[in-house]
């Protein structure tokens, strides 16, 4: 007797999710010279948080296994073979 297995794939939607970023996220990426700071990939830091170490820009979320990338000041991203350009649905409108 043969046994059928089932087996799961993931949907569609499965993956990593551009982020939603706030305007002073915007504003703050806009002051370095990363390619990274038009990438609908780039998840910002806010501004002026504690947390995350001072040299820190933001993080990738497409260069993500098994941690996100950490996107630095110090290390300008000049090209990138993820680059995709952010969309305006991605600015959350306050």
């Amino acid at each position: 007797m043969t046994e059928h297995i089932q087996y799961s794939f993931p949907g569609p939607d499965a993956g990593p999710k551009p982020p939603i970023m706030f305007p002073e996220q915007v504003e703050y990426v806009k002051q370095f010279p990363h390619v990274c700071k038009d990438c609908k990939w780039l998840k910002p830091i806010a501004p002026g948080t504690v947390f995350p170490p001072a040299d820190l820009v933001g993080y990738c979320k497409i260069i993500h296994w098994p941690f996100y990338w950490c996107v630095s000041k110090y290390v300008i991203v000049k090209k990138c073979k993820w680059f995709e350009p952010r969309s305006d649905d991605q600015i959350l409108k306050v």
